[in-house]
């Protein structure tokens, strides 16, 4: 079981070199991106990289001033990019704000390459719920993602029906966290309304949903294509241990015993390209797990892969119906 553990956890606390990088992405242009939590951290390293290849790069974000001092910076930085920067109001705490961030971004794009997934949160307490009244980590990190890649399923289906082959992706960004505190199942139905006072459990579920929610678009996406191999593709992947935001609210000693195996936000956003951008990517991987630096997950642990292949009966689903549920009124 230790040595289980140990396979799982070294290759992503440790992580070989990335293979794919902004110094060797092929050109971008004409790819549209949408990137949740891009005004810091990880996403906004991954804006940056995105940007300069020549893509167009939608910053979804809830705090205009912040996003347009970051679409300011990058441009200031590389001036000379062929890329475009973008600003759509989306608060991920407040599923009544999707549904006109997909409305504003259909009136202005008629496809779509790449979502990703990467806003989250992080050990916040009960007593800070959504908007809908949801505990903050399954809310934020799994029915707002399920809400928004809902809404935006039918243009990304049409773009991967004309796109290259295994192109048109959806990223879902979770953490090593899942390795080593999500419970058993992963997901246990018991909680998604009963949810425990545990900060860090409630983080290692939604951490899990997000791959479980990876997997469920994955069958939902090839069930759409059909015969036809032009499949959207939606894959996990942990970006790293970086240093970012999200751990404003983790106790100072857990940050300090971290720092020795943390890494850059730069380093993060490597893994989250390898995801959206690698030719190494197909549609036969949809429903994987990736860790860092852009390598599939040698080991992932059996139980959960157990409960995405147990159809209505699993884990997986039961956290599909959840999210389907909470949202039915926002669609």
């Amino acid at each position: 079981m230790v040595l289980n553990l140990l396979r799982r956890v070294w290759p992503q606390t440790f992580p070989a070199k990335p293979t794919l990088t902004s110094a060797n992405l092929p050109p971008q242009s004409n790819r549209v991106v949408i990137i949740t939590g891009s005004t810091a951290g990880i996403g906004l390293e991954l804006a940056r990289i995105l940007y300069s290849a020549g893509a167009t790069v939608y910053i979804a974000a809830r705090n205009e001033q912040k996003a347009q001092a970051t679409i300011q910076a990058l441009t200031a930085e590389d001036p000379t990019a062929s890329g475009k920067l973008n600003f759509l109001p989306l608060d991920l705490s407040d599923l009544t704000t999707i549904g006109p961030f997909v409305t504003q971004f259909l009136e202005r794009e008629s496809r779509l390459d790449l979502l990703f997934n990467n806003a989250g949160v992080a050990l916040q307490p009960l007593t800070q719920r959504t908007a809908q009244n949801l505990e903050p980590q399954l809310g934020i990190n799994c029915a707002a993602p399920y809400l928004l890649t809902t809404l935006l399923s039918d243009v990304l289906t049409r773009t991967a029906a004309h796109a290259p082959p295994d192109s048109v992706r959806v990223i879902w960004s979770s953490s090593m966290i899942v390795e080593t505190l999500a419970p058993r199942g992963g997901v246990p139905a018991k909680e998604l309304d009963n949810p425990s006072s545990n900060v860090y459990r409630n983080y290692a579920i939604s951490k899990t949903g997000n791959w479980f929610l990876a997997d469920r678009f994955a069958k939902k996406f090839a069930a759409a294509a059909g015969k036809d191999e032009k499949a959207v593709v939606s894959v996990t992947v942990n970006p790293a241990n970086a240093y970012t935001g999200i751990y404003d609210d983790a106790p100072k000693l857990v940050v300090w015993m971290c720092k020795p195996i943390f890494y850059t936000a730069r380093e993060g956003a490597n893994s989250l390209l390898w995801a959206g951008c690698s030719s190494e990517v197909t549609a036969a991987d949809s429903g994987r797990y990736i860790i860092p630096f852009g390598r599939w997950h040698p080991c992932p642990r059996g139980d959960l892969i157990e409960e995405m292949s147990k159809g209505d009966d699993g884990n997986a689903v039961g956290l599909e119906k959840w999210c389907e549920r909470v949202t039915a009124d926002f669609r």
